[in-house]
Formats: C-alpha cells, structure tokens, sequence
C-alpha cells in the first residue's frame, strides 16, 4: 500500500512566514504543507504559498471577500487538516468551512487592542469579536492558546468548551539558529526594541523613559526597530519626529539578528501580549531584557530572574529599570544566564511535537 502525505493548511496573514520553521519539522513528520497568508516574504520551495485578501481591520466588505475566497479555495483544494494562526482566520475560516467537514484547529496568538482598549468602540467589536467566536465554536476541533489568561476568557465567555483547547506557551524559536551571543560591550550603553509601533507596544512610554534618561545625564542610546502602523493622536509619525535626539527610529528591518547582536539589552514595555515571542529572540542571542509584568510576558519570565518585568504604562518604573540594568553588569549577566536556560523550554522542536500530536488528533477522528 503506497504511503500518502497528510496535507495540512496554515493560514494566517501579514506575518506567517514565521511558521516555515515549523512547517520544516512538519515535512519531517510526512505533511504536506500549504500556507495561506498576506506576507511578501519567499517561501522554500517545499511549502505551498497562496497570497489571499485580508483586512487587518473589522470591514465588513473586505471580511465577506475573505470569507468567499477561503470557500472557493477550500472547495478547489482538498485538505486533512486547516490550522489558522492570527486574530481574524481564528473565526473567518471557521465561519466560511461552517458547512464543511475538514477538521480545523487555531492558535489564538494574542487577543491585541479589541481586548485591551476601553473605548466604546472597541467594546462594542468586543461583543462582535464574541459573537463570532460562540457561532464556531462547535466548527473548530481544539484551540491552542498561548497563555493561561486567553484561555480563562475564552472558558469565561464560553467559546470554547473545557475539552477542546490546550496550551503551548509560544509558536516557538528554532535555536539551532541562533549560534551567537552579543557582545555588550558598546562605549554607549545600547538598549533596542523591536516591535510593530502601535501604542499597545508601549512606545510612546519608552519614547519619554529614553527622554528623561537623557535629561538625568545618561549617555544612553536608544534603537526603535519596526514599522509605524498607527496614525493616531496616540502614536504617529509627528509624535516619533518628536523624540528624534533622544531615540534612533530604524523603521522594519530584515537584519534583525544583526541588530539585537549590537546591543546592550533589549527592552519591550508592552500592555499585553499573545506570548512575546520577541523576548525569546533577544534570549537566545544574550540579550538582558527589560519588560512588563503582562499576560504574554510573565510566562516567559519572572522579575529578576529572566527579566526586569515594571508596571505597564508607568515611565518612572521604565527609567529606573533602564538605569539599573546599564549600572549594574552582575545583574545583566544573571538576567543572560537564567533566559539562556529558560528559553530552551520553547525551542521550535519541543513546540512543533506538540502541534503534531494536535493535528495527528483531529485527522484521526475524522476517519472514525
């Protein structure tokens, strides 16, 4: 009997390709793998990529266009198993396949601004954002979420039931390849932050931090690494012109390694997070960090031992952290160590097993 492949489908948007390392482990485990996604990135030739329209957005036009493209696709191209990562595949795929049989199974990577902001706006997509959820629920076969406090919101508002999800902390990093440790030893003290530059990131607070630290007579530098994407009275290009002699602005880069390799410490001031995968990066070259005591960020570290974790949205605590970590070297060094040996924990080859038993799980009771 001649063997055939499990064809699995991940879809996601802006920024799947970061699922090609384990899109690597999943051919190794006898997948074929199709990625569905909005990144302009090249894909290796052993993974099939489809560029598809998505709105990052709530648009009812765009999302009807989505939701009618994920059916004419997934009626012309046959799959044992759907996986979607990203806010918005998590219930358009599952609303658009509600009529269909092919097992599907999502990572819920972060609940973003709908969850954290206040405004009666995003209270009110809050209620849409549920809606949608309960109406598919019975159409997703497990959820993976990322931190315990997701799961609780999502058991608590009943969209998903106490039988069909699991925890994996974090997508995941391939260690292999990351086979160097910075040198910290910059004449100027470098602390850098990488991240999408929307204010949940907390830029603006590290912005004023980079601000004060200047004015209290510390030579600091301070690297902004990622792409505006907010153009708000919160955050906007004016705001970052603003704070030009205190923060280098690098905009989205693709050496990224490079740069984290450059610097001192790393520093995230983020409100929340799915699971701040950029934390194991700046681990895994060496890096002493700096961040919030958040959902995302407490599950990979604790405050003084894998990081300095402050309150989020407080500038003071931010300086004061900054200042520490460039004073004091026996601290940043036992910051190093303890994330060194913490991170191994979400090494891509201990994450990719469990997703594979996951979607092992759902193909199988297909054929029951």
């Amino acid at each position: 009997m001649a063997f055939r492949s499990k064809k699995i489908c991940l879809v996601g948007g802006e920024d799947v390709h970061k699922r090609i390392n384990l899109s690597q482990y999943l051919n190794d485990a006898g997948f074929e793998v199709t990625i569905l996604g909005t990144s302009v990135v090249s894909f290796p030739d052993n993974i099939t990529y489809y560029n598809y329209p998505l709105n990052r957005s709530l648009s009812l036009i765009s999302d009807y266009k989505t939701i009618k493209w994920y059916r004419t696709f997934f009626t012309e191209n046959r799959f044992d198993v759907i996986h979607t990562f990203d806010t918005k595949p998590a219930f358009l795929t599952p609303l658009a396949l509600l009529k269909t049989k092919t097992p599907i199974t999502r990572t819920i990577t972060g609940l973003g601004t709908v969850f954290i902001s206040q405004s009666l706006l995003n209270k009110s997509l809050r209620l849409v954002y549920n809606t949608l959820h309960l109406k598919v629920r019975n159409r997703v076969f497990k959820t993976v979420f990322q931190n315990n406090d997701d799961k609780d919101l999502f058991l608590k508002n009943r969209l998903v039931s106490q039988h069909n999800f699991e925890l994996i902390y974090s997508s995941g990093i391939e260690l292999k390849d990351y086979n160097r440790l910075a040198k910290r030893s910059n004449k100027r003290f470098t602390f850098i932050c990488v991240a999408r530059l929307v204010y949940e990131k907390g830029i603006t607070y590290l912005l004023e931090a980079a601000k004060i630290c200047h004015e209290k007579g510390h030579d600091f530098k301070f690297l902004i690494v990622g792409p505006l994407e907010e153009n708000s009275k919160r955050l906007n290009a004016e705001i970052l012109n603003n704070y030009k002699n205190y923060v280098e602005f690098l905009g989205e880069r693709s050496d990224v390694e490079k740069l984290l390799l450059s610097a001192d410490a790393f520093v995230l001031p983020t409100f929340r997070e799915g699971f701040a995968r950029v934390l194991l990066e700046a681990a895994a070259v060496g890096l002493p960090i700096i961040s919030t005591n958040v959902t995302g960020v407490r599950e990979f570290a604790k405050h003084n031992q894998e990081a300095l974790l402050v309150s989020s949205k407080n500038t003071e605590e931010l300086v004061n952290a900054c200042i520490k970590l460039a004073s004091c070297t026996e601290l940043a060094n036992k910051l190093v160590e303890n994330a060194l040996k913490r991170v191994e924990r979400f090494s891509l080859k201990n994450v990719s097993k469990q997703y594979i038993g996951i979607f092992e799980e759902a193909i199988n009771q297909q054929t029951i």
